[in-house]
């Protein structure tokens, strides 16, 4: 309990001090061009406390983390978000601007010195000054507040561009998994991969179809969905059931339960996936024979963020396994902290575990081996492919984590693109 209070306070005022910062700026700036902008002042110190401060009492006087009530939680925090989002990268901007401040105060010394030398005690010619001028075509106030307000503005063109563009960029990612145990029927196996669609998040059906279109082009074996298809609602459903019932695989369309389709009523959530051809596995599981092989699929209800309906021996009851290199097991569950705390310990015979949740965090960045998500700030597993070896000893388990389609929160994609999964098994 004490560190989450001093986690929170110590956020508070690492954002009092952003916020602060950005503040100083703005006021020097307001204060020269005068008018409407100073009337911006009073508001601004208002928000500067209040906004620190909202985080800890949302945190310790309500009750957020259950299902009701949904909306005032994400107007919360997306008000929130949004708020303190441009700061970061504006405070960035005028960090910008002081360095280049100290930049020219250097050149400044430098000039003075320059251009008034001492004199030579031996009567010695003097040296001439030097002809500056034309070096500096404004002046340094000037300057400074065209650039770093210039630069103030590259926040909200860059969240803006995340709502319109990256938003909906759907990302194919290619991911190899390597069994040593792979029946060599199941060798090239293809499983299209999606994740936390969050149907409340689309402003139209279009951006879910284009997402069907894609995984179909891709043409895999199974499809396999992980949980989160609405946000707060059932009635959100329709938005994208039009696309889910062109899903087409040769072995089938299979999904699971996340946490936010139980802040919905989860019955009707069911029933409106069930006229799709999503088989919804609660608990339990399906065996395909491929050529000979078997190959198990199976799914659990959402364990993760306060939830606890997972059950997984009941999932697994009537399973006739086979001997080594004749079966695989692979489980869809939505919440990877699962795998840690459950999978892992207690079901070494699961080979390959596929969720969502952490959307990657949404905001981050991703540039070959070096990425980085918010999600990282909660989840050791936030996105991509993880391996650890099985207490057995044998060939290591698989994680898949998912980064999700849709949004929570603020509809925001910064760095971190919502993704369409395409695992190909391989035999080691």
């Amino acid at each position: 309990m004490w560190r989450y209070i001093f986690v929170t306070l110590g956020l508070s005022v690492v954002l009092l001090a952003l916020d602060y910062y950005v503040y100083r700026n703005w006021r020097r700036f307001a204060d020269y061009r005068g008018g409407r902008l100073r009337l911006t002042l009073p508001v601004y110190r208002v928000l500067m406390f209040v906004m620190p401060l909202a985080l800890p009492v949302y945190f310790y006087f309500s009750r957020w983390w259950e299902v009701e009530p949904k909306l005032p939680r994400a107007i919360f925090f997306g008000l929130w978000t949004l708020y303190y989002l441009p700061k970061v990268i504006i405070a960035l901007a005028l960090l910008l601007k002081d360095f280049a401040r100290f930049v020219m105060w250097l050149f400044e010394w430098f000039k003075v010195r320059l251009q008034r030398p001492e004199p030579d005690p031996a009567g010695s010619e003097a040296v001439p000054d030097l002809d500056l001028s034309d070096m500096k075509r404004m002046t340094r106030k000037e300057f400074l507040q065209t650039a770093g307000w210039s630069l103030a503005a590259v926040p909200f063109v860059t969240v803006g561009y995340s709502v319109f563009r990256s938003l909906y960029d759907f990302q194919v990612h290619h991911v190899e998994v390597k069994l040593a145990n792979l029946p060599r029927q199941l060798d090239g196996l293809t499983i299209a991969q999606l994740s936390d669609l969050h149907a409340g998040s689309f402003f139209s059906p279009k951006p879910m179809e284009e997402a069907a279109a894609l995984v179909n082009s891709l043409h895999p074996d199974l499809i396999m969905v992980t949980g989160d298809y609405v946000n707060n609602d059932a009635a959100e459903a329709p938005i994208i059931l039009p696309a889910l019932r062109t899903f087409k695989a040769d072995l089938g369309v299979f999904g699971c339960l996340g946490n936010h389709d139980h802040y919905a009523n989860v019955t009707d959530v069911m029933a409106a996936l069930r006229t799709t051809p999503i088989d919804l596995l609660v608990n339990e599981h399906r065996t395909l024979n491929v050529d000979g092989a078997k190959l198990h699929v199976i799914g659990t209800d959402n364990t993760g963020f306060r939830q606890r309906f997972a059950d997984l021996p009941r999932a697994l009851e009537g399973i006739e396994h086979s001997e080594p290199g004749d079966e695989v097991c692979i489980l869809l569950a939505h919440d990877p902290t699962f795998w840690d705390n459950e999978v892992r310990p207690n079901y070494p015979d699961i080979d390959l575990m596929v969720c969502g949740h952490t959307h990657g965090g949404q905001v981050g960045f991703e540039f070959g081996p070096l990425r980085w998500g918010l999600a990282r700030l909660m989840y050791e597993r936030w996105a991509g492919l993880y391996t650890e070896a099985r207490p057995t000893g044998t060939d290591p388990q698989y994680l898949y984590v998912n980064r999700g389609l849709g949004t929570v929160g603020p509809p925001l994609r910064i760095g971190v693109q919502p993704e369409v999964t395409l695992l190909t098994l391989r035999k080691a």
